[in-house]
């Protein structure tokens, strides 16, 4: 904060103070990430193999007569919560029960991640569901990331390379014929991501993908919690960025809503990129 304060040194106090809570906010900010996919898919193994800390159970919120648990993640100061959304499987005769619960959820969430097993040969519920989410619940396809997980139980899951933890050419070929399926099913805003959970192929993948899908004042606060193997340059660069861009949308809210003197407006203008770029130099002093 210190490194910050000389170039506000021309702001009013209220103002100045008004910038520092909003970036000690963003700097503090605990991402929510729902979790979508049958029971089976490995949701739980694909997060604790992504992430530093294990899935920590908090309490199950519930929702009419149905239930979304909430785990938490601690990283130091940092935290993030993941919430298990119920749905997939289930009787849709339960339409307007998931309606409210996801009313109150969908809010919350950053993103929802939907694990799909990869040796499923039909994704009916899951589509049902996921219809009911962006068409019923009004939830935009931007917000979700489709990953394949369990790849290396794909036909012929006897083939599969043991000793680089890869695919063999025709599990490499069905893969890519599961992706276009999912693809020509759901019709996501982001790429379809294909890991093994256990077999930790692709996990470096996923987790870039991730950064790109998450919301900018998210992404450093998952980008924190990941595992060390997976947080790679291009993960912190994508997460330094978003960093950067929230902290110019913090100057820029201060320009359009509070009244200041035309001057102190230009001033602030002038040094917004050495302030954003002061911000984008102590990432990894925060994160």
């Amino acid at each position: 904060m210190k490194t910050l304060e000389p170039h506000l040194s021309f702001l009013p106090e209220r103002v100045r103070n008004h910038f520092l809570s909003q970036f000690n906010a963003l700097i503090k900010y605990s991402p929510t990430i729902g979790l979508m996919g049958k029971t089976g898919a490995g949701k739980s193994s694909l997060i604790n193999a992504l992430f530093q800390s294990p899935l920590s159970p908090v309490s199950d919120v519930s929702g009419c007569t149905r239930q979304a648990q909430h785990f938490i993640m601690k990283m130091g100061s940092h935290t993030m919560t993941f919430i298990d959304l119920p749905g997939v499987g289930e009787s849709l005769e339960r339409d307007r029960e998931y309606h409210q619960l996801y009313r109150n959820l969908l809010p919350e969430l950053d993103l929802i991640i939907w694990v799909l097993k990869a040796d499923d040969r039909a994704w009916s519920a899951d589509e049902q569901c996921y219809r009911f989410l962006t068409e019923q619940c009004g939830y935009a396809t931007s917000r979700f990331l489709f990953v394949l997980n369990q790849v290396d139980k794909i036909e012929p899951c006897r083939e599969w390379n043991e000793q680089y933890h890869c695919p063999s050419p025709k599990q490499a070929d069905n893969l890519r014929q599961k992706q276009a399926a999912v693809m020509t099913a759901f019709i996501p805003s982001h790429p379809v991501i294909s890991v093994s959970s256990t077999e930790q192929y692709q996990l470096s993948l996923l987790a870039e993908q991730l950064m790109t899908a998450l919301p900018a004042q998210a992404s450093s606060g998952v980008a924190r919690q990941l595992n060390t193997a997976y947080r790679t340059l291009s993960v912190e660069i994508t997460a330094r960025n978003d960093f950067g861009q929230c902290v110019s949308d913090i100057v820029d809210s201060l320009i359009e809503i509070i009244p200041l003197p035309t001057a102190v407006k230009n001033t602030l203008s002038t040094v917004k990129n050495t302030l954003v770029s002061v911000a984008k130099s102590l990432w990894s002093f925060f994160f």
